[in-house]
């Protein structure tokens, strides 16, 4: 009953945004870029990237940026509906909207046939299943809600990293392979880039860290589960050779003490170019990492039960061997040993990265000259 109610509820929500959006849509097109995620409430890296180079490019171009997250709790959720008209008016009015995740009105709403909507997803590529790939697991949608809320819908393009990825993005979007577009996102190019002032900016405020070897820990996110924190501190880590940063998910709630955290003003990705070691599991961040050819340690204590409920595009403990451990006891043993082989990296960046390290600049020019087409 209470999903029948549901479903009703969310039918009848989308016909009357939809009729309020089709008077919205009577404003004319400007020439308007207007970015939106829900990843954040603040400008995203890759959106302050792109927004930039646009602006290099081309002078005469309004750009609109839109970041709030979609909160738990009703009041959260009211206040992110009253937000979605602002959102209605800015897709409206715009030529082209980019997104880095599931949009809302992006997905539900008939939009203008000139308007281009470009996918720059917020992992850069996928490790572990998702979307349609996952649908009516537990970590997934059911397949109701997903056809319900249009999951994935009105993309005219999608960017990937790699020809591999364009193949695992067109099952998880449920999209033509020709939408997809070999294009990194403008991430890629801050991770490749050494920022030596960030560095030095990082070792003036954290002074202990440039006298040791660091390793930065950064798990995906469980759903249904914590992290495997008690391990890794209980582990046989020598704490007098290294530090260790734990970088937990946005949405992992997991209670870690201070000692092992960092500013956030540092993002993940400034972390990775910092630290001496890396340690992830099931995260696209892997793949990101990977550009800067350092260890790269995967700490799969329940691969199992993982690979079960969720399920993964790659079989990284084939392909990564040397850096798999199911014990994070191991894990120290081959950075203490040097036991790995870091031709593993290596040859998996040139599998999964395709791209070079002037995405931004690609991806602007594409949207211009799409932009000039319309």
């Amino acid at each position: 009953m209470k999903n029948i109610v549901a479903s009703s509820l969310i039918i009848i929500g989308k016909c009357i945004l939809n009729i309020i959006y089709f008077f919205i849509k009577i404003f004319p097109t400007k020439n308007r870029i207007t970015f939106i995620s829900r990843q954040s409430n603040i400008k995203t890296l890759d959106f302050t990237l792109l927004e930039e180079e646009l602006k290099k490019l081309s002078k005469n171009i309004d750009i609109v940026i839109l970041c709030k997250k979609l909160n738990k709790g009703l009041k959260a959720k009211i206040c992110y509906a009253l937000y979605m008209f602002k959102m209605m008016y800015y897709i409206a009015t715009s030529k082209v909207c980019i997104i880095d995740g599931y949009c809302i009105p992006i997905s539900i709403l008939k939009h203008k046939k000139r308007l281009i909507i470009i996918q720059i997803w917020h992992a850069s590529g996928a490790i572990k299943k998702f979307g349609y790939q996952i649908l009516g697991k537990n970590e997934g949608s059911s397949k109701e809600m997903a056809k319900l809320m249009c999951m994935h819908k009105n993309y005219s393009y999608l960017l990937a990293p790699s020809s591999i990825t364009k193949n695992i993005y067109s099952q998880a979007f449920n999209i033509e392979k020709d939408k997809i577009l070999i294009i990194g996102m403008p991430r890629l190019d801050y991770i490749q880039n050494n920022d030596e002032i960030i560095k030095n900016k990082f070792y003036s405020q954290y002074p202990n860290f440039k006298d040791k070897e660091n390793i930065l820990y950064i798990p995906t996110f469980r759903k249904d589960s914590n992290i495997n924190l008690d391990e890794i501190l209980n582990s046989k880590l020598d704490e007098s050779k290294y530090n260790l940063i734990i970088r937990l998910h946005p949405l992992d709630k997991t209670y870690v003490n201070e000692k092992y955290l960092v500013d956030k003003e540092y993002n993940t990705y400034d972390l990775l170019k910092i630290c001496d070691y890396i340690i992830t599991d099931y995260s696209a961040t892997l793949i990101e990492a990977s550009l800067l050819e350092k260890p790269i340690f995967l700490y799969l204590y329940d691969y199992e039960k993982y690979n079960d409920n969720r399920g993964l595009n790659i079989n990284i403990k084939k392909e990564l061997s040397s850096f798999t451990a199911r014990n994070f006891n191991d894990i120290v043993d081959k950075i203490e040993k040097k036991d790995y082989n870091i031709n593993q990296i290596k040859n998996f960046r040139k599998k999964y990265i395709e791209v070079g390290n002037n995405n931004t600049n690609k991806l602007a020019n594409f949207i211009i000259n799409t932009m000039k087409e319309r």
